[in-house]
């Protein structure tokens, strides 16, 4: 399968509505370049103004391409720049691995990307303090753990989940929370995603996780209509997505078999209306909140 390519050098004032776009358009994958090595760093730089993303579209998809072309000209006027080029699957497979490495997730997780599994061995050390290897290969699917939202769920859900919980995990993506459930302690997994490259991903990443304890794991494609969703009770679920999403299949979560949720990828301007939409379809209240460089998490009970 061939892809177009975009680099995209915008202002951090913008990053989290772009982040935002690219989780409602079916973008094949992206990611945040954290540190590039091609750029030269300035005299006395502290911290940069500005951020790079790689996005990857399937060929076809000039409609995408078009709505991040409007978006950078509406709101960041002359102040980014954009690349693009046509690539393989093995060129996007290989490009973000030179900026993926090793890191805390967590306060208990290490992630490791599943290709240095072998020639880096961390986790023998650092079991014996508490601390748990996840290993990661996002390949096209979202969910590389450096993201705000992602930081704010594992954060959470290793402090809520009970031993033996059962979790249900919607857009699952590379199946990042889902893993992160079971190395907390949760006893049964069910995670979903409508994108089929993202099912593939997760499964891939779940067999990379042999450190895992015995647990229940299921994996489908699909969405909240998908009967895994609607027929099995759940003691948590979790949804890293966007606003929009949740919004329109609110009506869907409502009929979810659980009394305790957690939603992630709501911008802070969306506070109000997400309490709004939660009370309003999902009755309870608000159990917890966190916000990470204008994200939130949103623990709410019913």
């Amino acid at each position: 399968m061939n892809y177009i390519e975009l680099k995209v050098n915008l202002p951090k004032s913008v990053n989290d509505l772009f982040m935002e776009l690219l989780g409602t358009l079916k973008v094949e994958g992206y990611y945040e370049i954290l540190f590039d090595s091609s750029r030269p760093k300035k005299t006395n730089e502290i911290l940069r103004d500005d951020t790079n993303i790689s996005v990857y579209l399937n060929e076809t998809d000039v409609l995408s391409e078009l709505n991040i072309l409007i978006f950078l000209k509406s709101y960041a006027g002359e102040n980014y720049f954009l690349e693009k080029r046509n690539i393989e699957t093995k060129d996007y497979e290989e490009s973000y691995k030179e900026f993926y490495k090793p890191f805390m997730i967590g306060e208990t997780l290490l992630l490791i990307p599943s290709w240095e599994k072998k020639s880096n061995e961390p986790e023998n050390d650092s079991l014996k303090s508490g601390v748990k290897p996840l290993y990661l290969n996002p390949g096209l699917a979202f969910g590389t753990g450096h993201h705000e939202t992602t930081k704010l769920m594992i954060r959470r859900l290793e402090k809520i989940i009970q031993k033996g919980d059962s979790i249900l995990d919607v857009g699952t993506g590379s199946g990042i929370l889902a893993i992160a459930s079971a190395l907390s302690g949760a006893g049964k997994v069910t995670a979903l995603d409508i994108d089929l490259n993202s099912v593939r991903s997760a499964e891939s990443n779940w067999k990379d996780n042999d450190n895992i304890s015995v647990v229940d794991f299921k994996l489908f494609e699909g969405g909240f209509d998908h009967p895994a969703v609607l027929i099995e009770a759940y003691d948590l679920f979790l949804a890293n997505i966007t606003f929009a999403v949740i919004s329109n299949n609110i009506k869907e979560i409502a009929k979810i078999k659980t009394s305790h949720f957690l939603f992630s990828g709501i911008i802070s301007e969306k506070k109000d209306a997400s309490f709004s939409l939660f009370k309003e379809h999902l009755g309870g209240n608000l159990i917890y909140i966190e916000e990470l460089n204008d994200w939130l998490i949103i623990e709410w009970g019913r």
